[in-house]
């Protein structure tokens, strides 16, 4: 198979996973370009990446007319649209990372120009290629369950990862970013999508954001918990970001090594101090989404923050058997009807760049296979990535009218 060529658009969390992966593995793609406005992100790439020709608007970019068989737009999420669509109207496919957009009409407005231009965009729906869901997808391709009649999930976003990206991080407010089930949650509404192999046609969701706001502040608490008297609080600030769990967050305020004193030297007073109870979130804190597919087949999906973990689980019932697993157990069973169980431990140790459970690794390697024109497990256009994305909108609009049922029109 050919070499293939990548221009990396946004050199953020996202974007360097992209980038490592063809430093990691150049035999399989070419970094030839990086486009990046941030100049300490810039002279990071110049280290890093010493082969990549450096931009800092892409503009500049366009006017080089670089050979590239493949851009991975890792963006913010509100410059989605416009860089997506001056990609593909400059002749380029796309590894889009999602959301594809935070709002419906600039969705549409990308899935359309990617007609108009004939090109392929390929949506970083990362978790349909981790061993766990490839495998859950190859079990019901295998007929091993029958027929798939309904599916429940659930994501159990952790509480403090809640604290962190949906209540005080740049996640918290639909209107500055987008819905929570949108925000968090398109990847579910994806992996349902996929694994059901049909569209689905309507949606009904109830959710709010219960708990999260200033009738559940403790008496005396103050706006930054750098200030407040409650040292025991679960959502203490100082707490969560020095733990195991929460150190990984603290480079959102700092540059620095993430020690004890450095975090807590740099956060007080920082948006990732504030109280939780008094920040300015209004995303929800739990939400029921039901769906009905085009052959009356059904799916279940629960978003809680209400979790000591972060993880997933995942029932599929089928005509001869159910299949029950957590993603990051990466455990199956297949509960055959009248037969024994099947388990399954599902192996991930391959997996050397990027996280999500093996999905980044496992999406770069498909990516590589379907550009050089090979069957690539997982991958799918955007005419089918964008419903996802439709099912996220249509779920929102149910939930801010008391789940009144939502019909999806592409």
């Amino acid at each position: 198979m050919e070499i293939k060529r990548l221009v990396v658009f946004g050199l953020g969390a996202r974007g360097n996973i992209y980038a490592t992966f063809a430093k990691t593995y150049p035999e399989k793609f070419d970094l030839v370009a990086i486009i990046e406005n941030n100049p300490e992100r810039l002279d990071y790439a110049k280290t890093e990446y010493p082969g990549a020709r450096l931009f800092a608007d892409y503009h500049a970019f366009l006017l080089e007319k670089i050979e590239a068989d493949i851009v991975a737009v890792a963006t913010q999420d509100e410059d989605h649209k416009e860089h997506a669509i001056a990609m593909m109207a400059a002749g380029y496919d796309l590894l889009l990372e999602k959301p594809i957009a935070n709002h419906k009409e600039e969705c549409l407005e990308i899935y359309e120009a990617s007609k108009r231009y004939d090109r392929k965009v390929i949506v970083c729906h990362v978790l349909r290629y981790t061993p766990f869901y490839s495998t859950v997808k190859r079990i019901i391709d295998s007929g091993k369950l029958g027929e798939v009649i309904t599916i429940h999930a659930s994501e159990n976003v952790g509480y403090y990862h809640q604290a962190h990206s949906f209540i005080r991080g740049p996640w918290r407010n639909k209107a500055q970013s987008s819905p929570m089930i949108l925000a968090k949650c398109c990847h579910d509404m994806d992996i349902i999508r996929y694994l059901m192999g049909e569209e689905c046609v309507s949606v009904s969701s109830y959710g709010d954001l219960f708990y999260f706001n200033e009738a559940h502040a403790p008496k005396g608490a103050t706006a930054y918990c750098s200030d407040c008297p409650h040292t025991d609080c679960i959502y203490k600030a100082q707490t969560i970001y020095t733990s195991e769990v929460g150190r990984f967050f603290a480079s959102y305020f700092t540059t620095k090594e993430r020690t004890d004193e450095n975090i807590l030297g740099d956060l007080p007073k920082t948006q990732y101090d504030r109280c939780v109870f008094g920040c300015d979130n209004d995303v929800v804190d739990h939400q029921v989404t039901i769906m009905q597919f085009a052959k009356g087949k059904t799916a279940c999906h629960t978003m809680t923050a209400f979790s000591k973990e972060i993880y997933r689980d995942l029932k599929v019932h089928g005509t001869k058997a159910e299949l029950v697993g957590v993603v990051e157990k990466n455990s199956i069973e297949i509960r055959y009807f009248g037969g024994e169980t099947e388990k399954i431990t599902v192996d991930i140790s391959a997996a050397n760049v990027g996280g999500h459970m093996g999905g980044d690794y496992f999406m770069m390697n498909s990516l590589y296979r379907a550009l050089n024109g090979e069957v690539a497990e997982g991958v799918t256009f955007l005419d089918v990535s964008i419903d996802s994305h439709l099912m996220s909108f249509a779920a929102e609009e149910s939930r801010m009218n008391n789940g009144g049922t939502c019909k999806i029109n592409k």
